[in-house]
Parts: C-alpha cells; sequence; structure tokens
C-alpha cells in the first residue's frame, strides 16, 4: 500500500504546483494577451467567411470602452475612446480589405497587477499588407496595455504602442 501511496503523493504535489502556476493572474492575462493577438491573424490565403470573423474573434479579449494611442498620441484612424462594436466592426473591415495581417513572436515582459486593473508591457513583430502592397505596420510594437477584470474576465481597455524596425 505504501508502495502506491508515494507516487500518489508526489504526482498530487505536482499537479497542486502546476495548477497554482497556470491559474496565477499573471499566467491568466498573458494567455489572454496571446489570444488576443491569435484573434487578429489574417492570413493571405483566408476566405470570406474567416475574413468576417475576425472582428468578432476579437470582442471577447476587448472592455467595452477601449483607447488606442499611437507614437504620437490618440490615432487618427481611433480618437480617443470608442466601444468595443465600433472597434469590432472596423477590424472586420480591416480584415476584409487587407492582404494579410500578421501578429507573430509575441512577447509579454511584464505584467504588474493592481486590483482589477493590470499593465501589461508587451513586443510583437506585426504586418498589415494591403491590396495595394502598401504596408501601414510593418515592423516591431512596442506595447503599453492596459487590461480591467470585466464581470470576472480580463479585458484590454487602453493600449499604447511605438513600432520600431526590425
Amino acid at each position: 500500500m505504501r508502495r502506491f501511496l508515494v507516487p500518489i503523493l508526489l504526482l498530487a504535489v505536482l499537479l497542486g504546483a502546476f495548477a497554482w502556476w497556470w491559474f496565477r493572474p499573471e499566467r491568466v492575462i498573458a494567455r489572454r494577451v496571446a489570444g488576443l493577438f491569435e484573434a487578429a491573424n489574417v492570413t493571405a490565403d483566408s476566405g470570406n467567411l474567416t475574413r468576417s470573423t475576425r472582428g468578432s474573434a476579437l470582442e471577447p479579449y476587448l472592455a467595452d470602452v477601449i483607447t488606442f494611442e499611437g507614437p504620437d498620441g490618440p490615432t487618427d484612424e481611433v480618437e480617443g475612446p470608442q466601444k468595443r462594436e465600433d472597434i469590432v466592426t472596423m477590424y472586420t473591415a480591416l480584415a476584409r480589405f487587407c492582404r494579410s495581417a500578421t501578429v507573430q513572436d509575441l512577447t509579454v515582459e511584464s505584467v504588474e497587477i493592481t486590483g482589477d486593473e493590470a499593465l501589461v508591457r508587451a513586443t510583437v513583430d506585426a504586418v498589415i499588407e494591403l491590396q495595394n502592397n502598401e504596408r501601414p505596420v510593418d515592423g516591431i510594437q512596442h506595447l503599453d496595455m492596459t487590461w480591467r477584470k470585466q464581470e470576472g474576465v480580463w479585458r484590454m481597455s487602453r493600449a499604447e504602442w511605438k513600432e520600431t524596425g526590425r
């Protein structure tokens, strides 16, 4: 009987340690950030149905109101706070219009949690290529994001970025 008890206890301790690590708020937020950028990807060979659902795929990751700020303050395209529905609609239009939008090589550098708010610093390699071969986004994006817990779920409420070349 003892022979079986030691491996079972060891397995229980290992599973407990993994669960503790996996469900830490910092890890949950890092997975949410990764999920957001994965949902934003639009490959060049995506069909019309996939492109039409890209905006909806972002919706679970976005707060009710989101503020985006580019390197020089609020962007021309998205001035000031915007409703989630408006962002979803705009991204759906971008996904249908662009040739591709890829976000890869995510690195979450830090997650600082204060109550129901988290400040996240991350970098991604992002490229948006339009039908006319223009690339309005093409480089390493350095992001400062604010994530807020709404209805028990972490959602992005603000994003500021600066782009550098590769």
